[in-house]
């Protein structure tokens, strides 16, 4: 029987055709493995263009945002869009009308006077950087920042007449004049420009508004609520008149009124502090302590960094002892104050309501602390805490006699003696 394989068996031979077919795919590899890359960016189709988004379609977002009642991202759009078109006037104006409205005076004036300085022969952009100028010395006067404030409301004076050499019949310059007067108690000036600013164009929402002012200035709080009610009718949106209006109803003793307008507030622009820091304040007038407590802490909530609605959330809670918070919050309330205007330094020398109010965030503090100490039974709590906010109190305002009356009582509260001698009284 024969092998079925001998060793001594020849191979077959190959054919050309097979070794050429063979050499044509060894090739084509090779081409493909060398030139993967390209044909991979040959064969991905490319990417659908991305439109560029022009400054017109962020004026257009920034219109709709604020009629949807968000004034935050109204503002990005209109930074976004002067970054396209930095030179646009009338979205600078507008940009910088509605910083200085949301309390934002400083970026607001910076806006004002890019618009001044691309169109100095302009007569709105001038009238509004006169109401940039007025606004944000009232905020620093607020503050106790009264020789910066001095030396901007010249300025105010100065571009608002400047705005009316430009155009005698500009209804804004003579309004925003007002207003600069009306801050400078100066009233015949003030009258007089509103007034002017009526008779020119009484459908302008800030001419009513500076009519208003000026009545509220000279304490006609029914005549202002009519020129804010008007002020509202042209501008529904502008959610700074409902405050306004608000605090004018307050000052009238009319509560119910008042609530209706911050309530308003709120609902006009969920974004606004001052709304849900006004209404809560308002709730405490009222002595409806558990809803100011609530309205205060959607407040802070809205904006964590504003010291006012904090205060006041913090005084909510030192009348309902609970004294643990109230200390803590006016704690954060004073750390913000001096982050926003510097309270424990300009406050020294200035008179303003906001430092009033950090006179009494101290002194309040220090009565909380004064309480815990004594029902802990932890004289450190009182030489630690307490004490050094009543001193800190003093050094802002020294005779302040709710400060030294509160200081005798905590001592009191504590076990020792008054800081005071009691002025002997005459025997009857």
């Amino acid at each position: 029987m024969q092998p079925m394989y001998t060793l001594g068996t020849r191979r077959q031979r190959s054919s050309p055709r097979r070794v050429l077919v063979l050499l044509i795919l060894i090739g084509a590899g090779v081409f493909v493995i060398v030139n993967q890359n390209q044909l991979r960016q040959d064969l991905t189709p490319p990417p659908t263009p991305t439109a560029t988004r022009t400054a017109r379609s962020y004026v257009v977002e920034a219109e709709s945002v604020f009629e949807a009642g968000n004034a935050p991202a109204t503002i990005d759009a209109y930074i976004q869009a002067v970054s396209l078109e930095p030179q646009n006037v009338e979205v600078l104006l507008k940009l910088s009308r509605l910083l200085i409205l949301r309390s934002r005076t400083a970026d607001g004036l910076q806006y004002a006077e890019r618009a001044a300085q691309t169109a100095p022969k302009d007569a709105s952009a001038q009238a509004a950087l006169a109401m940039a100028y007025d606004w944000h010395a009232s905020r620093l006067q607020q503050r106790g920042r009264n020789l910066e404030a001095t030396d901007l409301y010249q300025k105010a004076i100065a571009t608002g007449k400047l705005a009316l050499t430009l155009d005698a019949k500009s209804a804004d310059a003579h309004a925003y004049l007002a207003e600069t007067y009306a801050d400078l108690n100066s009233w015949e000036s003030a009258i007089d420009h509103a007034q002017e600013a009526l008779d020119l164009n009484p459908d302008r929402v800030d001419v009513q508004r500076a009519v208003a002012y000026v009545r509220e200035s000279q304490g006609n709080y029914s005549g202002a609520i009519e020129a804010y009610e008007r002020a509202i009718q042209l501008a529904p949106r502008e959610v700074d008149l409902y405050v306004a209006l608000g605090l004018n109803y307050r000052l009238l003793a009319n509560w119910q009124q008042a609530l209706n307008a911050f309530e308003r507030a709120t609902k006009v622009d969920p974004t606004y502090v001052a709304g849900f820091d006004e209404l809560g304040w308002m709730y405490y007038y009222i002595e409806d302590f558990k809803q100011a407590e609530k309205i205060l802490e959607q407040a802070i909530q809205v904006d964590p960094t504003a010291w006012s609605p904090r205060s006041h959330l913090a005084a909510t809670y030192f009348v309902r002892k609970n004294y643990e918070d109230a200390s803590t919050t006016f704690k954060t309330a004073i750390e913000l104050m001096n982050k926003d205007f510097d309270a424990d330094r300009y406050c020294v020398v200035g008179k303003s309501r906001a430092c009033d109010r950090a006179v009494t965030a101290y002194a309040t503090m220090a009565v909380s602390y004064c309480y815990l100490a004594e029902a802990y039974n932890d004289p450190g709590k009182y030489e630690q805490e307490a004490l050094p906010a009543f001193r800190r109190a003093l050094v802002i305002r020294p005779d302040d006699e709710g400060v030294l009356s509160n200081m005798d009582f905590c001592q009191i509260v504590m076990g020792k003696p008054p800081f005071r001698t009691p002025t002997p009284q005459p025997i009857k």
